[in-house]
């Protein structure tokens, strides 16, 4: 009789715990930017409302910018699950563009520490010079579902005149609930009609 294999169960609650700190310290951070402001962070202060020890922290990350750039990846995740869910029910590919303006600035209103780490992309120039930047990725991914839903022509050009668009949301956003913490209403509105009309300008031009 052979000896059967060790229990491939004995290593999955080791993974499930680390992806469950994980999760701890993204969501402590992401309530305590909101209370004392990024500037007053310190993955110690982390760790202590966490309920963990300050070297724990350390087996995940490496420094407080490496969290804050960790939980700027899981908005862009969450952000990007929503854009799908609009581009593939809308019917009309400008209604795919206001729903999302309208869904980021629910990101503003509910998500916590989302004003303040959003996508990630003004945390640390430094840091993302060694890779694309979240909202880069953000247009990468509407751009390729627009080929593929609502049958857009490919173009060398779509990817960046989808990031120019992607620009004029995230700042009109922000600028929308710089005064108003429920979102200027005229801010918004006009971040959805921008978007859309530089968009079309393009799409309408000829193919080359």
């Amino acid at each position: 009789m052979t000896d059967s294999p060790p229990p491939l169960e004995r290593r999955q609650p080791r993974q499930d715990r680390s992806a469950q700190r994980v999760a701890l310290i993204l969501d402590t951070m992401a309530s305590l930017v909101d209370e004392v402001g990024y500037g007053n962070l310190t993955p110690a202060l982390i760790a202590r409302r966490a309920g963990m020890s300050g070297p724990a922290i350390y087996r995940y990350f490496s420094d407080l910018d490496s969290i804050a750039l960790a939980l700027a990846a899981r908005n862009l995740d969450r952000y990007v699950d929503r854009c799908r869910e609009f581009l593939e029910e809308a019917t009309e590919w400008q209604d795919a563009i206001i729903a999302p303006v309208a869904s980021y600035a629910d990101f503003f209103r509910h998500e916590p520490g989302f004003r303040q780490i959003r996508l990630g992309d003004a945390i640390t120039h430094e840091r993302l010079e060694a890779r694309a930047s979240n909202k880069t990725l953000l247009a990468s991914t509407v751009s390729e579902l627009f080929v593929e839903v609502y049958e857009v022509t490919p173009r060398s050009e779509l990817l960046r005149h989808v990031e120019v668009m992607v620009e004029i949301g995230e700042c009109l956003i922000a600028k929308a609930f710089e005064a108003d913490p429920d979102g200027d209403p005229f801010f918004l509105d006009e971040c959805g009609r921008l978007m859309v009309d530089y968009l079309a300008e393009y799409l309408a031009r000829p193919v080359s």
